[in-house]
């Protein structure tokens, strides 16, 4: 028992360390992104409405964040304020998304193709992985990107299937790209 106990308290240790070297790259590091999808929804848990985005902001018909979805994007915004980084935020223009954006960090940007589409349209991935590359080519640089967006786009961007509390650190290339370099699994 003494033995497994000393295995999952290196387990812990280890992953604490390598999260606290991630959060340092992103203080540190130049062109610098954070890939989040957005925080718990009412779509997340009962699967409806997820591909309903109204185009006026108001957000009528779409999913949107739950109270504990709230509370989760408090604490995104918490971690960041408590490790000193103040990023830049790009959000898909989905109410879900921009909220997760707007009570973490406050200020954002958007563009409408950054939008979850159905997964059948290859067109529409098409715009949206020319558009997430122009924009984080153009806005990489000493702020760290906070790119808050949808599980099926960010996994088109780097192959990685993240979970709600889940954010990637990676950097972007000069085209564009995203070279993932971890994980961090951001707890209640």
């Amino acid at each position: 028992m003494r033995i497994l106990w000393i295995f999952l308290l290196t387990l812990i240790t280890s992953a604490a360390i390598a999260d606290d070297s991630l959060w340092e790259k992103l203080k540190s590091d130049p062109n610098m992104v954070v890939l989040m999808r957005n925080s718990e929804s009412s779509g997340n848990r009962d699967g409806s409405n997820m591909l309903v985005w109204d185009a006026s902001g108001k957000c009528e018909g779409e999913s949107t964040l739950t109270e504990e979805g709230k509370a989760q994007a408090r604490r995104i915004g918490a971690a960041f304020l408590k490790h000193g980084i103040k990023p830049k935020v790009i959000s898909s223009p989905m109410c879900r998304c921009t909220e997760t954006a707007a009570i973490a960090f406050g200020e954002y940007i958007t563009d409408p193709d950054l939008r979850q589409r159905p997964l059948e349209d290859a067109d529409g991935e098409d715009v949206f992985q020319a558009k997430s590359s122009s924009i984080l080519s153009k806005h990489r640089g000493k702020t760290p990107i906070v790119f808050v967006n949808h599980r099926p786009n960010i996994d088109a961007l780097t192959m990685e299937l993240i979970n709600v509390s889940d954010i990637l650190i990676g950097t972007i290339t000069e085209v564009g790209e995203v070279e993932v370099f971890g994980k961090i699994q951001l707890k209640p």
